[in-house]
Order: structure tokens, then C-alpha cells, then sequence
């Protein structure tokens, strides 16, 4: 009885470690915009995942914007908060103007679980 208790007890745990794991991917990163007014447009990154995931790196190849995007926030080869963190459900936001939506998309993390 206390072997099938265990065999259980690891099934349930491993289970539970790769369904932590699997499920964050690129596809974990939600990107949402807006436009606020004008040609202003409104960014939300969200880290739609359990983990953390670091080195964020966004699409931008063609990305051009009439007002400077805080280089801090997404620098101009797409990556996103200087590669810091981007915590569990947390959200970073920007602003850029153009006339058009720009079709971000994530490109790159490292997930990070613990």
C-alpha cells in the first residue's frame, strides 16, 4: 500500500513540474495595444505564465516611431526592460506614434522557474 502511495505521490509531482514547465512558452507573453489618441499607441507586455521570465525580446524589425520609445522600457533591437525580469502575471507598458499598429511579437525568453 505505502508503494503505491508513493509511485502516486511522484506521478502527481512530476506531473505538476512539467505542466509548470510546459506551459510557459513564447506564446505565455500576451502583447495588447491601443490607441490612446491620434497616431499615439499604447503597448502592454504581460507575462502570462507561472514563471518568470527574463531576456524578453520583441519582433521590431521594421518598427518606426515619430516619438522616442523609452530605450529603458524596449530598445531598438526588440529587447524588452534591459533583459530584467518580467515576473508571473506582471505587466510592462511603452507608447510610440505612428499613423499604423505595429505587430509586436515575442521573439525570445528565458524561462525561469524555480
Amino acid at each position: 500500500m505505502t508503494s503505491i502511495f508513493s509511485i502516486l505521490s511522484i506521478t502527481l509531482f512530476l506531473a505538476l513540474v512539467f505542466q509548470a514547465n510546459g506551459y510557459c512558452d513564447l506564446s505565455s507573453i500576451g502583447v495588447t495595444q491601443t490607441k490612446t489618441s491620434g497616431s499615439v499607441w499604447k503597448v502592454t507586455v504581460t507575462n502570462n505564465c507561472i514563471c518568470t521570465q527574463t531576456d524578453v525580446k520583441l519582433n521590431t524589425n521594421g518598427f518606426k516611431s515619430s516619438t522616442l520609445v523609452d530605450p529603458a522600457i524596449l530598445s531598438q533591437d526588440g529587447l524588452l526592460i534591459q533583459g530584467a525580469p518580467l515576473y508571473q502575471y506582471k505587466s510592462v507598458t511603452f507608447t510610440y506614434t505612428s499613423q499604423s499598429e505595429f505587430k509586436f511579437t515575442p521573439v525570445f525568453s528565458v524561462i525561469a522557474c524555480s
